[in-house]
Formats: C-alpha cells, sequence, structure tokens
C-alpha cells in the first residue's frame, strides 16, 4: 500500500511540475495523500451542499444517473459523483484543469467519467445528450452578454430533471441587457486585463477563458432568465451551509448563491382553470424594483454601484442606534 501511495505521490508531483499546484478541489486519493493537503480547504462545503441537494431531490440510484458537470475545474464534483456509481461527462476549458482531473480519475480507476476540453459555451444536446443533472458550479458569472444568455438556454435543453447553479449575483441592477425581447438587470465583472495575451488568459485559473468581462446577473434577472429559457421551478439552497463563502457580509456588490432548478412541466390546474391561461409574469428588477432579497435573508437596496457605500454605512448606523 505505501509503496502505491509514494506512486502517486511521485505523479502529483509531476502534474504540479507542469501545471502548478491545485487550486480549490482537495480530493483525498488514499491513506494521507489529498491533491492539495490533509484537512478541509474550503470547498468540500460546496461539495457537502451539491451532494445533499442531489441525495434529496434525485430520487433515483446514482448509478442510474448522468450526470453533467460543466466547467468542472480539477475534477471533485465528478469524481464524488462517480465514486458513488453515476455516470459523469466533465467539461472543462483548461489543459491544466483537465490534467488534474484526470490524474485523480486514473488514481481512483473511476472509468465511469468522461473528461472533455471544451469550452461550454459549445454545449447542445446534438453534441453531448441529455443529462438527469447539470451541474453548473462557478461558471454562470465568468460568462459575458449574450453568451450568458444562450448558454444558459443550451442547459435547459440537455437537462431532464434538475440543474444546481452556485453563482456569484449582484446586488445591484447597474446595467440592463436585452436577449430575445426580455430585459435583465445586473453588472459587470472584470476577467482579464484589455491588453492580456492569450497564453495569460489561459494562465488565468479562476477567470474566464477569452472574455475580457462578464455579466452578473441580479437574483431577479437569474430567475427570470431561468424560467424563459424553460425551468419550471427555482429555488434557493441555503442548507446545508457553506459557510466558508457566505459569511461574513459580501464584498465589491456581489452575492454568493446556491439555485436548484428544475426541468418540468408547466402545471395545469383543475379547481382553478382561468390562471392556465395567463403566462408567468416576470419578477420585478431594474427600474420596477426597489430591493433585491440576498441569501443572508435580508434585503439589499438595488442602487447605482457608487452608492452602494454610503447605503451600507447609513445601514449599520441605523443597526448600531436600534440596538444601544
Amino acid at each position: 500500500m505505501e509503496i502505491e501511495l509514494e506512486a502517486i505521490r511521485r505523479e502529483k508531483a509531476d502534474i504540479v511540475a507542469r501545471y502548478g499546484e491545485w487550486t480549490a478541489h482537495n480530493i483525498h486519493l488514499g491513506g494521507d495523500v489529498y491533491t492539495m493537503q490533509s484537512g478541509i480547504t474550503g470547498d468540500e462545503y460546496r461539495l457537502r451542499r451539491v451532494m445533499q441537494v442531489i441525495d434529496d431531490v434525485a430520487a433515483r440510484a446514482p448509478q442510474d444517473l448522468r450526470v453533467l458537470d460543466l466547467a468542472c475545474l480539477e475534477g471533485m464534483y465528478a469524481v464524488e459523483l462517480a465514486r458513488r456509481g453515476a455516470t459523469v461527462v466533465a467539461i472543462e476549458g483548461r489543459e491544466a484543469n483537465i490534467a488534474k482531473a484526470a490524474f485523480a480519475k486514473r488514481v481512483l480507476r473511476l472509468d465511469t467519467i468522461t473528461l472533455i476540453q471544451d469550452d461550454v459555451r459549445n454545449l447542445s444536446r446534438e453534441k453531448y445528450g441529455e443529462f438527469n443533472i447539470v451541474l453548473c458550479l462557478g461558471i454562470l458569472y465568468h460568462l459575458d452578454s449574450p453568451d450568458v444568455f444562450t448558454f444558459l438556454e443550451r442547459v435547459a435543453q440537455v437537462c431532464s430533471g434538475f440543474t444546481i447553479i452556485a453563482t456569484h449575483t449582484s446586488l445591484a441592477a447597474v446595467e440592463c441587457q436585452t436577449h430575445n425581447g426580455h430585459e435583465y438587470w445586473g453588472s459587470w465583472s472584470q476577467e482579464h486585463a484589455p491588453d492580456s495575451s492569450p497564453e495569460e488568459r489561459e494562465r488565468a485559473l479562476w477567470a474566464s477563458l477569452d472574455n475580457q468581462r462578464s455579466f452578473v446577473f441580479t437574483k431577479a434577472s437569474l430567475y427570470n432568465i431561468l424560467a424563459h429559457a424553460g425551468f419550471t421551478s427555482a429555488f434557493q439552497c441555503c442548507i446545508p451551509p457553506e459557510t466558508i463563502y457566505e459569511y461574513p457580509v459580501p464584498t465589491r456588490g456581489l452575492d454568493w448563491s446556491t439555485f436548484l432548478a428544475i426541468a418540468g412541466d408547466r402545471t395545469t390546474l383543475l379547481s382553478a382553470p382561468l390562471i392556465n391561461n395567463i403566462a408567468w409574469e416576470n419578477l420585478p428588477d431594474g427600474t420596477t424594483a426597489t430591493t433585491a432579497p440576498s441569501s443572508s435573508g435580508t434585503s439589499e437596496p438595488m442602487l447605482p454601484a457608487r452608492l452602494m457605500p454610503f447605503f451600507n454605512a447609513a445601514t449599520r448606523r441605523i443597526r448600531r442606534l436600534l440596538h444601544r
């Protein structure tokens, strides 16, 4: 056993020498060998939440599940699901991340994982088929407009069950983007310097593949695009907690949340048939909304980003006065 672990350590060292250290996914490979280090490093909290949602909602045995892991990074979610018996297709755009995920797949002898280096914006039902579960973890806020709209539409097209989305949302409705006649609000996030080279963007493992900026939805607009894309129910998951991500109070005008979007059939009511012909309304946002819910259960004002620091300072002062 120790000889085998030593071989794993050597292979891991070769991967690190070529591609750098693991950045997030601390996968247990056996004995005292982990991809990062022995102990909790952070992303385990998100893994626990995602797997609890799957256990609670999937309603079938893992070996009967076909799962798509989009922008899989270093492969921890794909590995966890494969170890439980699921068939997993994991798509990742960067060679370094694919190499690290492939290393874990080899060491753990997980033949039910298919790793594909591709841009998630190339997703289609014709190319990849249909999946019971789609994981969209930490990718949505790295996409620009209009790619982020077509991406979610394609996620809905390949999803026959449910999609789990872990993402930042914008606390301020700063910019409005239009897609297929619908307005969506959010803010811009910088991904790369305008003069960065393709090589520099490739090495920025926690940024977009190539777009210089990304469009980050407000929570209301994210719910709206999910409905427009074809999902029939959408919920925010708060339990189990993701302590390292959700606390303390979010910074830079962004919130972190996990959403469950179900791809079902729109219900038809028998006891109230008149409502069946009424189209679903959009959640109010932007100029039609004054507040948006945050993951902490409070409401944040939908103000221009430049005014948020003043609002937050005033809110803290009021809270101190109320609790004297």
